[in-house]
């Protein structure tokens, strides 16, 4: 391959006129534009200068690789130019995944904040289970994901963005109402909406109403946040759910109480292993982060 700089300092001959013009022009040594040109002639095999006394006449090859070079050099131009357009309106992709109570919550408010800054960009939500989330961010389908917790052997980049305790959601309707902090005790007996047994949030919730001999009666089981709001709303059952997911369910006749004795929710950010993040997942991280913060 010919270097470009050859290209480049036979471009600046031609449209200067000279060697010590296109010198100048392109903030260099007058040697070194010789030893360009002379470099390309030996690597094209073509003669592009009769050089005469006090003159550099430019032949009838040169002329001819000159069109070419120009509509390269064209060619370049626009390729710059639309790189800084795009840089200029942040015009690209950006593929998201997360469970399903932060991608009917805490997503979409961070979409509306992102897009103010990145009008262009095409978003992609997709809503899964941590397990699967971890997959498709492994196998690079997408850019980063919200998870609920990170496994030993996921095989991906993550860090924390959250870790906080639980709070009691209530019909608003409910004894339980009257009281500023609720405790362990205040559940016994009561009609227990909860994550289906398996799930890790489940198994913890069980492990301390067992540890400190509380019984609750779990009525209904389900993965999905906006139907425990729905359920608690509509006077089903109580729930201890994550405080975020309690704060914008949007569900009108719900209480939200503190619960510190429940198990702790997090909130894990996950990325391909060794990839470069880019800036669209960087200022969309910083958007949770700062979502988080102010929350």
């Amino acid at each position: 391959m010919v270097k470009l700089s050859y290209f480049e300092a036979f471009h600046a001959v031609m449209i200067s006129g000279s060697m010590t013009a296109a010198a100048k022009a392109l903030h260099t040594a007058q040697p070194n534009i010789s030893r360009s040109v002379s470099a390309l002639e030996r690597a094209t095999g073509l003669k592009l200068f009769d050089r005469l006394p006090g003159k550099l006449v430019p032949t009838s090859d040169a002329f001819a690789l000159h069109e070419e070079v120009k509509r390269s050099f064209i060619g370049l131009r626009r390729l710059t130019e639309e790189a800084r357009r795009i840089h200029r309106s942040g015009s690209g992709v950006l593929r998201i995944g997360a469970i399903q109570s932060h991608s009917l919550t805490m997503i979409p408010e961070a979409i509306r904040i992102f897009t103010q800054s990145y009008p262009k960009v095409t978003i992609s939500i997709q809503s899964a289970h941590t397990d699967v989330l971890a997959r498709w961010v492994r196998e690079h389908s997408c850019d980063l994901a919200i998870v609920s917790r990170r496994s030993a052997n996921d095989g991906v980049d993550g860090e924390l963005l959250y870790s906080s305790n639980a709070v009691c959601i209530l019909p608003d309707t409910h004894k339980l109402c009257n009281k500023e902090n609720l405790t362990l005790s205040d559940l016994a007996g009561e009609r227990f909406i909860s994550f289906p047994e398996g799930e890790p949030l489940r198994y913890e919730m069980e492990q301390i109403l067992f540890n400190e001999g509380v019984d609750v009666n779990f009525v209904v089981e389900t993965s999905y946040s906006a139907i425990t709001c729905s359920l608690v709303a509509k006077g089903v059952g109580i729930a201890i759910v994550n405080p975020y997911i309690a704060h914008t369910c949007g569900e009108s006749g719900i209480v939200v109480k503190p619960f510190d004795s429940g198990p702790k929710h997090e909130a894990v950010l996950i990325y391909p292993k060794g990839k470069p993040r880019g800036r669209f997942v960087e200022s969309f991280v910083a958007v949770l982060k700062q979502m988080v913060s102010d929350f």
